[in-house]
């Protein structure tokens, strides 16, 4: 072999290399973030994380999610392992599954001096300056749009001669930070109508609570008499509306359901046994995430403390014309923004 050629050889050597140190110098040199939320197999979490690692990826960061199973305990112990592995992220996003139990653990991602983002769960006067920001769903908008589409449905029954205004709540666990907000906003929207909360089930998260919950409820004041009822998600909704049915209640007739979050079953609104919703995207939440952590990242500070994703109101009149426009730009129609059994 002549000197030219292993001359040659050795400087394209050298180069792919070089090349080499350079992209893992790059890859290192990528901002971190550590996401802390519940589990990817609940349908709308599962798409607030896809949402968030697309536009992470987009916006060229790294990240790292952990997942709880609606487990506070379980999230402290992933805190606890995440810092004594001394990992340092450029930011924390932080989605409590308890937000007054998980409050040290969010005081000792405070304390890293790592900027914390809060997901989801509104601030709150013990865990506000702990954190940069706020970004989800407005707790109380989403309450307030299923109030008025009660009060809408109802005036329409009373107009057409139809007696009986009784309503149960479905909820979310009282202990849960969007439930006290929810509940006021859905009182304050219904007052002064002829609507008439009678019942107030705690059972949990998902169809399983919300079918348990609402089997427990009916049995308490079915003699009362049941003709609407309010879901603070659509996933419980959705198990609320089984028992119902097996109960022996006609949906849409004897009884008229509201939901929120667009996580239940798109197939009850268009049979009719589901009033309406409200569109909560977990995908707008993950990228709406991402967008403010760019924004802290370049400016050091929000222009806005609070940052709400869109709530709007969804009935069968509106049901296949709903799109909104999220923040990576791209134009998502609803079977893409709700999550459940909405074909997305």
């Amino acid at each position: 072999m002549s000197i030219f050629k292993k001359a040659a050889i050795a400087v394209a050597a050298a180069t792919i290399a070089s090349g080499a140190m350079l992209s893992a110098a790059a890859a290192q040199d990528k901002p971190l973030i550590i996401s802390f939320n519940g589990p990817a197999g609940e349908a709308y979490i599962g798409k607030f994380i896809q949402g968030l690692k697309a536009t992470a990826e987009l916006n060229g960061y790294d990240i790292e999610v952990f997942e709880n199973q609606f487990n506070q305990a379980e999230q402290d112990q992933q805190v606890q392992q995440v810092l004594a592995a001394g990992k340092t992220p450029d930011v924390f996003i932080w989605w409590p599954s308890d937000a007054v139990a998980g409050l040290g653990s969010l005081r000792a991602l405070n304390k890293t001096g790592v900027p914390v983002l809060k997901i989801n769960q509104l601030p709150n006067e013990q865990d506000e300056k702990y954190i940069f920001g706020y970004a989800g769903p407005d707790d109380r908008l989403r309450a307030r749009n299923a109030g008025y589409m009660l009060r809408q449905a109802a005036a329409r029954k009373k107009a057409e001669g139809g007696e009986g205004f009784n309503v149960i709540v479905l909820s979310y666990p009282h202990s849960y930070g969007g439930y006290g907000l929810s509940i006021n906003a859905f009182n304050d929207a219904i007052a002064g109508s002829d609507l008439t909360v009678i019942g107030d089930v705690d059972e949990g998260f998902g169809q399983a609570n919300g079918y348990k919950g609402a089997a427990k409820l009916i049995a308490k004041v079915k003699d009362q008499g049941i003709h609407f009822v309010y879901g603070m998600d659509d996933a419980i909704l959705t198990g609320g509306i089984k028992a119902l049915e097996e109960a022996g209640y006609k949906m849409g007739e004897d009884v008229v359901a509201v939901g929120t979050v667009c996580n239940g079953d798109k197939q009850l609104i268009e049979e009719g046994k589901q009033f309406g919703t409200t569109l909560q995207s977990p995908l707008h939440e993950g990228q709406l995430a991402i967008k403010l952590v760019t924004e802290y990242l370049e400016n050091g500070e929000l222009a806005q403390y609070i940052n709400f994703t869109p709530n709007p109101a969804v009935t069968l009149d509106n049901l296949e014309t709903v799109a909104l426009r999220g923040y990576d730009g791209k134009l998502y129609g609803i079977d893409e923004l709700c999550s459940g059994a909405w074909g997305g």
